[in-house]
Formats: structure tokens, sequence, C-alpha cells
């Protein structure tokens, strides 16, 4: 009796710890803008609008719990910083979305300065739980510390 009571015991704490597990870490939108503004610096920035997010890149509204970033105002470079969490289940649409304008930018650039064309082509977008991020980088050496960034971000 002992023994079946025990193991009870321990299946009941090893399913508390497991649901202590799943419960999604919040992370404040302004600190993780910030390391990525840090990590890739933007010329002239201008922070990102809801019109921005939902019109030119094409991600629902519905999808978009919360969003912050920024976006160089040299249009030349393409560059932008951007971190939206997701509505419950959406994270996966937001990233489909920020990847097709990723993928979109490329292809318009490529018309008139492959160069930079290459460097949005090499841009980010990294899910994280319900967060996702689109770097677009302001030059080709910025992904390595706009990595580290992400990845100190999600810590």
């Amino acid at each position: 009796m002992k023994k079946l009571l025990s193991i009870v015991c321990v299946v009941c704490m090893l399913g508390l710890l497991a649901a202590c597990g799943t419960s999604a870490k919040e992370y404040n939108l302004s600190d993780v803008l910030a390391s990525l503004d840090s990590a890739n610096p933007l010329a002239d920035a201008r922070e990102l609008t809801k019109d921005d997010l939902t019109l030119l890149m094409s991600v629902p509204e519905t999808d978009i719990a919360e969003f912050a970033g920024n976006i160089s105002g040299d249009s030349t470079t393409g560059a932008m910083n951007v971190v939206v969490k997701a509505a419950e289940g959406k994270a996966d649409s937001v990233k489909t979305a920020l990847d097709t304008y990723r993928t979109n930018q490329v292809a318009i650039y490529s018309a008139y300065d492959p160069t930079v064309a290459g460097i949005l082509e090499d841009g980010r977008v990294v899910a994280h739980g319900d967060y996702v991020v689109l770097v677009l980088g302001s030059s080709a050496d910025v992904y390595s510390a706009v990595d580290t960034a992400i990845d100190e971000a999600f810590k």
C-alpha cells in the first residue's frame, strides 16, 4: 500500500512539474526591439505602424496580440526590426506572412540593387513560441549580432 501511495504521489508531482513547464513565457516587446535595434542599427528609423504590419506586410490584424518595430527611413536598404506577439495559435500564420514579405522585398530589390537583395535574402524570420521576429539587415555584417540578440532576448 505504501508503494502504491508513493507511486501515486510521484506521478502527481511529475504532472504538476510538467504543467508548470508548459506555461508560455512573456517577453517585453520594447526590450526585444531594443536588442534588435542595437544589433541592426537603422538609419533615420521610424516606428512601425499597425498599417505597416497589416497592409504592407499582410499580417491579419486578428493574428496580432501586440507588436513593436522600427523601419529604416533610408528606402535604399529595406532594413527593419520587427517583433510580433501573435494571438494564441497564430504564430505560424504571422511567421508565414513575414517570411512572404521578406521574399517579396528580395524580389523588388533584385530588380535594381542585387547587393541589397542579397542582404535582405539573408534576413531573419524567427518564431519563439507566440513571438515572431523579422529582421532585415542594414548591412550583411549585422546578422551574427542579430542572431545573438534574438537568442539573448528569448532566454
